[in-house]
C-alpha cells in the first residue's frame, strides 16, 4: 500500500493511542475472560438460568469432577493401593493408645450389659485380665479386616463418589485445582494479550488511515479479542514437543515446557485436599459403600467374640441365652463403628506418611508421554475454550465501539 494512500482523517494523537488502546484491550479482555472462568461460585442474575452468570467451571462442577477424577484413577492412581500401602503393626502403633482406651470402655459396657453391676464388683486383677484378652484380639481382627477390604476394595471404597461429591459441594476448591496450578499459564495469556493487541493494534491504525471509517475500531477489537485469546491458548497447549510455534517463534507449550512444576503441584493439591486420610475415613463411613464396611466390622466384632468364648461358647449362650448372646454381639460391633473415627483419627498423620500421594501421584505424572499428560487436566476445561475467545472478542468490540465514542465523536 502506497504511503500516499493513507490519510489522517483524525487527529495524530487518536493514531498514536490506537496501538496503545489495543494492547490494553488484548490485557484487559484476558483478564476479564480469565476471572468468568471462576466466578462467580454459584449462578448471580435476574432470570436463572437464562440472564445471569456462573463461573465456567462452578457451572460445570459434575463435569470437571467427573472428568478430574476419571484420569486420576485411570492413569495415576488405583483405588486398592491406597490400602495396600497400609502397613497394619505401623497402624496398630500409630493407634495403640486409643485403641486399648477404646477397647477397654467397650470391654466395660459389655459387661454391664451381660449383668449390670457386675463390672464394679469384679477385682481390678479380673477386670485387667478381661480387658488384656480383649485387647490381644485387636491386632489379628484390624489384620483380617484390612485383609478384607484389600482384597474387594470397590466394595466397599467408591473413591470417584468421594472425589466427584466433594468437588461438587466445594467448588471453591475445585477452582483452586485449575487456578493455582495453571496460575503462570493465566498470567501468559494476560501478558500475550499485550503483546498481541498491541501488533494488531498497528494493523488497526494503518486499516483506519486507509480507509477512515470508525467500523475499523469495534472490527479490531472484536479481532483483538477474539484472536489475541485462541493465539495464547494455542501456545500455552502447543507444540507439545520443543519446536516452532506457527513455524517461524522458537517454542514450546507452557503447560508442557512446565510439566515438573504442574506435576508437584497437581499431586500436592491431589494429597493436601482431595485424597486426604480424613476424607478417605469419612467416605469408608459415610459413603455410598458405607453399609458393607459396617457389614465386615460387624461379621469380625462377632466373630472375634465367639472366638473368646472358645470351648466356653456353649456354657456362656446356656447362662445368659442364645438371643443374648446374639443382642451382645450386635451391641459391641456397633459400639465399635462408633469408636471408629475417633480412634482412627490418631492414625491420620501415619496415614499420610504411609500412602505419600504426593509423590505417587507426581512420578506416574512425569512419565506419561505427552498426549497422555495432556489429556490429564485439558479435557476438563477444553470444550469452554471456545467460551474464553467469544467472551474476549465480545468484550473486544464493546470497547472498540467504546472507543469510537471517547475518541472519533
Amino acid at each position: 500500500m502506497s504511503i500516499a494512500l493513507l490519510t489522517f482523517h483524525e487527529p495524530a494523537w487518536v493514531y498514536i493511542s490506537l496501538p496503545l488502546g489495543a494492547a490494553i484491550v488484548g490485557y484487559l479482555t484476558k483478564l476479564v475472560a480469565i476471572e468468568m472462568l471462576f466466578r462467580p461460585l454459584e449462578f448471580r442474575g435476574p432470570l436463572d438460568p437464562w440472564i445471569g452468570w456462573q463461573g465456567q467451571i462452578p457451572r460445570r462442577a459434575g463435569k470437571m469432577a467427573a472428568i478430574a477424577v476419571e484420569t486420576l484413577t485411570e492413569e495415576l492412581l488405583r483405588p486398592d493401593e491406597l490400602f495396600q500401602r497400609i502397613d497394619v503393626d505401623e497402624l496398630l502403633a500409630e493407634i495403640e493408645v486409643p485403641l486399648r482406651k477404646s477397647l477397654e470402655l467397650l470391654t466395660e459396657e459389655l459387661v454391664d450389659q451381660y449383668r449390670p453391676g457386675l463390672w464394679d464388683a469384679l477385682p481390678d486383677t479380673a477386670r485387667r485380665h478381661l480387658v488384656s484378652r480383649v485387647q490381644k484380639q485387636a491386632p489379628a481382627a484390624v489384620q483380617r479386616l484390612l485383609d478384607e477390604i484389600r482384597a474387594d476394595i470397590d466394595r466397599v471404597f467408591d473413591i470417584k463418589h468421594m472425589v466427584v461429591t466433594n468437588l461438587v459441594r466445594d467448588k471453591a476448591l475445585l477452582n483452586r485445582m485449575f487456578r493455582e496450578v495453571a496460575a503462570p499459564e493465566f498470567r501468559f495469556m494476560t501478558r500475550a494479550g499485550l503483546a498481541f493487541g498491541f501488533a494488531i493494534g498497528l494493523v488497526q491504525t494503518v486499516t483506519l488511515l486507509a480507509t477512515g471509517s470508525h467500523l475499523v475500531l469495534p472490527i479490531f477489537g472484536l479481532i483483538t479479542g477474539g484472536l489475541t485469546d485462541y493465539l495464547a491458548l494455542q501456545m500455552i497447549f502447543r507444540p507439545m514437543y520443543p519446536g516452532r510455534y506457527l513455524g517461524v517463534l522458537p517454542w514450546h507449550g507452557m503447560f508442557h515446557k512446565r510439566r515438573e512444576q504442574v506435576a508437584t503441584d497437581y499431586a500436592a493439591l491431589i494429597a493436601q485436599e482431595i485424597l486426604t486420610p480424613r476424607a478417605i475415613l469419612a467416605s469408608l463411613m459415610d459413603g455410598p459403600m458405607s453399609d458393607r464396611l459396617f457389614e465386615l466390622v460387624q461379621r469380625e466384632v462377632k466373630r472375634t467374640i465367639d472366638d473368646q468364648a472358645g470351648l466356653t461358647r456353649p456354657f456362656v449362650v446356656a447362662a445368659v441365652g442364645g438371643r443374648k448372646y446374639r443382642q451382645l454381639k450386635r451391641s459391641a460391633a456397633d459400639r465399635v463403628i462408633e469408636l471408629m473415627p475417633e480412634t482412627a483419627r490418631h492414625a491420620e498423620s501415619y496415614a499420610e506418611r504411609a500412602l505419600d500421594l504426593g509423590s505417587l501421584i507426581a512420578e506416574r505424572m512425569r512419565e506419561m508421554s505427552p498426549e497422555q499428560y495432556e489429556d490429564l487436566l485439558r479435557p476438563a476445561v477444553k470444550d469452554d475454550e471456545w467460551v474464553v475467545v467469544a467472551v474476549g472478542a465480545a468484550l473486544g468490540f464493546l470497547v472498540g465501539e467504546l472507543q469510537v465514542q471517547l475518541l472519533l465523536a
